[in-house]
């Protein structure tokens, strides 16, 4: 009876022994209890060519490549047909609420330091103050555009809109739009005199809307910064870090090219 029950009952040494050793002769097994991925994370963006936009139906641009490599680089089963494509202010609200989400590509500024973990960065960005070409405007300072009662084209909680307001922009001088498209529009027909938006991004807009090139000119620029992943604050830091150091590795090899 002794016997029967010692051999029942391993020794917690030598059940450790037994354990480490299985694990040991089971890597698979292993390796699918210990390894982690994005999966758990929900991906968000928005049209803001070249970066990221959709076109023929499917999401493109080089944030949206540089995404899916760093899909690759960390096994995660995700492709850029599980990247959610919102209008920019519902996804920046969703972002800075949900946890587990990621808005890009996302200006880092002072001001939106702290409400979100970031990963980049990216790529520069300039944001500046756009005149329809047929109607040249010269400003030197956002103080002489607030004298002369210019009217600035912004979308919602985009840089642009935000640079404005802590600048002490008046606020009956900043007209929202819907989204790029629609700020366009407003500035081409003179329902506003300027656009505060990305040069790069609104050249593109521009262009695919069938506007000649050179058609908006930039007049003043508000600030020069670079595009991030911008990732809620309540998410896993370990998560954030495992993107990081992804994203580092896939630029890494880039440049090595």
């Amino acid at each position: 009876m002794e016997l029967a029950k010692s051999r029942r009952c391993l020794p917690w040494g030598r059940l450790t022994v037994v354990l480490f050793a299985w694990l040991i002769f089971n890597p698979v097994v292993a390796q699918a209890e210990t390894h982690e991925t994005l999966t758990s994370l929900m991906f968000i963006t928005e049209e803001y060519p070249p970066y990221n936009y959709s076109a023929n139906q499917q999401l493109t641009g080089k944030s949206i490549e540089l995404l899916e490599a760093i899909f690759a680089a960390t096994d995660t089963p995700l492709s850029r047909d599980d990247i959610r494509y919102y209008p920019w202010v519902r996804g920046y609200e969703l972002t800075l609420n949900q946890p587990n989400t990621v808005l890009f590509s996302t200006t880092r500024t002072a001001a939106r330091e702290a409400d979100f973990h970031w990963v980049g960065p990216i790529a520069r960005d300039q944001v500046v103050l756009l005149a329809h070409r047929d109607t040249p405007i010269a400003i030197a300072t956002l103080s002489q555009a607030i004298d002369r009662g210019l009217r600035v084209a912004v979308i919602r909680e985009d840089i642009g809109a935000q640079a404005l307001i802590e600048a002490g922009y008046p606020e009956h001088l900043i007209l929202s739009a819907m989204d790029n498209r629609s700020a366009l529009h407003m500035l081409m027909r003179g329902r506003v005199d300027l656009w505060a938006y990305s040069a790069e991004v609104a050249a593109w807009i521009a262009e695919s809307e069938g506007y000649p090139q050179n058609s908006l000119i930039p007049v003043h620029t508000l600030s020069e910064s670079s595009l991030y992943f911008a990732i809620n604050q309540a998410t896993d830091s370990r998560l954030v870090s495992m993107m990081q150091q992804a994203l580092e590795k896939v630029q890494m090899e880039r440049s090595q090219r």
